[in-house]
C-alpha cells in the first residue's frame, strides 16, 4: 500500500498527529483529523455487519495531509482462510480528492491486495456542514459496500474452481491488457509469475485464482489510485470471461 513517499502509521499515530494536517486551506474549508475519519469508519463497520476488525494498516503522505487505510475484516464462521476481505479508504485534507472507500481482498501468503469496487462519499465536502452530514453519508457508503461481501467471496470461489490452459491464460492476459487492467510492459512478468509462481496460492496451481494472483503480485507497489483502478478492471476482465464461458473447465 505504501509508495510515492507515503509513510506507515498506526491508529495511535493518527491520534497523535499535529493539528497542521487538518489546517483549513480556505475560510470555508473544514477538514477532519485522519483519526476521526478512521474511527467513524470502524464504527460504521461494527454497526452494519457481523465482521470483526482483525487488522488495521495506515499510511500518510504529502506532509501527512493525505491518509490511506486498509482494515482487514473476518467473520467467526468464515471458511475463506487464505485471504481477508478489506475495507480500504483514502482521505485528503488538501482538497486533492474526497473520501473514497471500497472493498477488496488481501491474500495472506503474499500480501497481494486487490479492489473489487470503490465509491466516493457523496454530498459531504469539507465545509461547515460536514459534522452534520458526515456520519449519515458514511453509513450509507459503508452499508452499500459491505452488502457486497458475498459477491466478493462467490467471485473468488469461482476463480478457484476454474482450471486454465496456457491458451486460456494467454487470452485472459491480453484481455486484461486491452481493458487496461495492467500495462502491456508487464505482460511477460504476469506470464512468468503464472507459469512459475513465487507463492503457492492455496489452489491447484493452474486455476483462474492462480492467474489472478499473478496479476496482483506483479501489480504490487504501484501508485495507490492506479492499483485501485487496475484491480477493479482485472475483476471485470476475469468476470467477463467467466460469463462468456470461453475459458477453462469446472
Amino acid at each position: 500500500m505504501l509508495h510515492c513517499g507515503a509513510k506507515p502509521a498506526t491508529f495511535k499515530d493518527l491520534q497523535s498527529m499535529h493539528s497542521d494536517h487538518y489546517k483549513p486551506m480556505t475560510p470555508t474549508h473544514k477538514p477532519l483529523p485522519h483519526y476521526e475519519v478512521a474511527s467513524r469508519i470502524k464504527t460504521s463497520i461494527r454497526n452494519f455487519t457481523d465482521y470483526s476488525i482483525v487488522n488495521e494498516e495506515y499510511g500518510v503522505s504529502h506532509k501527512q495531509k493525505n491518509c490511506f487505510g486498509a482494515i482487514s475484516l473476518k467473520k467467526d464462521d468464515d471458511q475463506h482462510n487464505d485471504y481477508d476481505m478489506i475495507y480500504a479508504w483514502r482521505h485528503s485534507n488538501m482538497q486533492k480528492f474526497g473520501l473514497r472507500a471500497g472493498i477488496g481482498s488481501k491474500v495472506f501468503v503474499c500480501d497481494n491486495m486487490a479492489f473489487m469496487v470503490e465509491s466516493e462519499i457523496k454530498g459531504c465536502k469539507h465545509t461547515a456542514n460536514i459534522q452534520g452530514t458526515f456520519n449519515t453519508r458514511l453509513e450509507e457508503l459503508s452499508k452499500s459496500l459491505l452488502a457486497r461481501d458475498e459477491e466478493l467471496h462467490t467471485t473468488y470461489d469461482t476463480y478457484k474452481s476454474i482450471k486454465l490452459t496456457y491458451k486460456d491464460s494467454d487470452h485472459l492476459i491480453m484481455r486484461a491488457v486491452r481493458m487496461k487492467a495492467i500495462p502491456k510492459t508487464k505482460i511477460t512478468a504476469v506470464d512468468n509469475e503464472w507459469r512459475n509462481p513465487t507463492y503457492k496460492y492455496d489452489s491447484t496451481g493452474n486455476s483462474m485464482w492462480d492467474l489472478y494472483n499473478a496479476f496482483t503480485h506483479v501489480n504490487k507497489g504501484t501508485f495507490y489510485a492506479d492499483q485501485i483502478t487496475r484491480t477493479q478492471r482485472l475483476h471485470e476482465a476475469f468476470n467477463l470471461s467467466v460469463d462468456e464461458g470461453n475459458v477453462g473447465y469446472i
